[in-house]
């Protein structure tokens, strides 16, 4: 599927985020285009443990609602864009966890002037959005200058049809529209830029030379890199591959200026940027602390939530992991096959029984978290005389039944009668809530 990436890297919290129900990253890059115009490249990235899935068989989909929008400086509306983003997860080959991502980059070229761009993302299971806004100037084309620095987390060599938007010459670009890179997984980055001028021949190349230079927070270099450069081509390409196993986790300020032939001491265009490096793999935010614990709450005793409850963020997320690895029924593969079963009765809870309130938190949602789907039901929705009315029956592993009665009749079921399951309880005069008709041959 085009620009769909499920790629090992740790989920972390990014120091600049933007404050939204739906978490989406982005990133926005300026490149020379001809004619003095100038491209802008938005990315943006969304992890899949961020958004809900619909079921069907062994495939979960999800689809993201995107509208895109480019204003003028006036506040006019020069282009729009309204589309779907279709997000396919096959089960059978893969798996979700924090570290896999749904990735989508937009091109827009515009002649030279000053514009805003808005993005509008929408899960359209859960309905959460995010809206992304950036006013931005063109490039300079008057003189050699430089484009933004694209940072990706890594680069290679691609001649497939797949992932155009993110290739050039046949080298795919991973941006990491976080610029946040987790020591674990992440051995380094890649940095990608472009020097320009509007004209270059044999007696006007395109020459100078370019300093890129990445200092920790004390402002001391830890990485500098320099070269000279002739060519006739209007647009020259650089990147590198940076290692960054020895460096520290924390924010790194990343430098690059353009020094031209004539004056090598003063630099002509000059371009800053952030990236950060992350060591502790488990600084996840309390958003996503909640999420994995919705996921595993009914499977834990009395005792675990208790101490649960008592644990500071990094103890919970410890002890949520401990969790999905004891009862992971094959450690020697990656995917956890129980996690992902949880997962999906979670989300079928969400869609289905959100009638007052998260589907997950209700009745029904608990027993079908917990138990999975029902291999008997019995859906007395529209009875006469007596208040609506669903059982669920379950026979591997056992006979268990439940009894679910909708008191407002508007859709809200509550759990009166439960039997052979220790951790439900049934409603003293349970029999009365469901009519004087009602069939105890039904309980069978």
């Amino acid at each position: 599927m085009k620009n769909k990436f499920l790629l090992t890297l740790m989920f972390v919290l990014i120091p600049i985020f933007l404050i939204a129900k739906l978490n989406v990253y982005f990133d926005c890059n300026r490149f020379p285009a001809a004619n003095g115009n100038t491209t802008f490249e938005i990315t943006y990235k969304i992890f899949d443990s961020d958004i809900d899935f619909t079921a069907q068989d062994n495939i979960l989909m999800a689809q993201l609602h995107v509208n895109f929008n480019i204003y003028n400086a006036q506040g006019q509306e020069l282009y729009n864009k309204d589309f779907i983003r279709q997000i396919r997860v096959d089960l059978d080959k893969t798996s979700i966890y924090h570290d896999e991502f749904f990735i989508d980059k937009m091109k827009a070229t515009v002649t030279p002037g000053l514009y805003k761009f808005s993005i509008d993302i929408q899960d359209r299971v859960n309905e959460e959005s995010i809206t992304w806004e950036k006013t931005l100037n063109t490039l300079n084309h008057t003189h050699m200058n430089l484009s933004d620095i694209e940072i990706s987390s890594f680069h290679q060599s691609d001649s497939t049809a797949e992932f155009q938007d993110f290739k050039r010459n046949n080298v795919l670009f991973l941006v990491n529209p976080n610029h946040l890179f987790d020591l674990v997984n992440d051995k380094g980055f890649t940095y990608y830029f472009e020097v320009f001028q509007s004209v270059s021949t044999l007696e006007n190349p395109l020459e100078g030379k370019w300093v890129f230079t990445v200092q920790d927070r004390d402002q001391n270099s830890i990485y500098n890199e320099e070269k000279e450069f002739s060519s006739t081509y209007t647009i020259k390409p650089f990147w590198k591959w940076v290692s960054v196993s020895e460096w520290k986790n924390g924010a790194y300020s990343i430098s690059l200026n353009l020094y031209s032939k004539d004056n090598p001491d003063d630099p002509i265009a000059s371009r800053d940027d952030l990236i950060f490096i992350q060591e502790n793999q488990q600084d996840i935010s309390q958003a996503e602390i909640d999420k994995e614990y919705r996921y595993a709450k009914y499977f834990l005793t009395n005792y675990e939530e208790s101490l649960y409850e008592n644990l500071d963020d990094e103890g919970r997320v410890e002890f949520l992991k401990r969790f999905w690895e004891q009862n992971d029924p094959n450690p020697k593969t990656e995917q956890n096959e129980y996690k992902e079963e949880i997962i999906r009765r979670v989300n079928y809870a969400n869609r289905n029984f959100s009638h007052y309130g998260d589907g997950w938190k209700s009745d029904r949602g608990r027993i079908y978290i917990r138990q999975g789907k029902p291999e008997e039901v019995i859906d007395k929705s529209y009875e006469y005389d007596a208040k609506p009315y669903i059982i669920w029956k379950y026979y591997i592993g056992g006979k268990r039944i439940y009894v679910f009665v909708d008191f407002t009749k508007l859709g809200n079921y509550k759990l009166v009668y439960v039997d052979n399951d220790d951790f439900e309880f049934s409603v003293p005069d349970w029999e009365d809530y469901l009519g004087p008709y009602f069939d105890k041959s039904e309980l069978q």
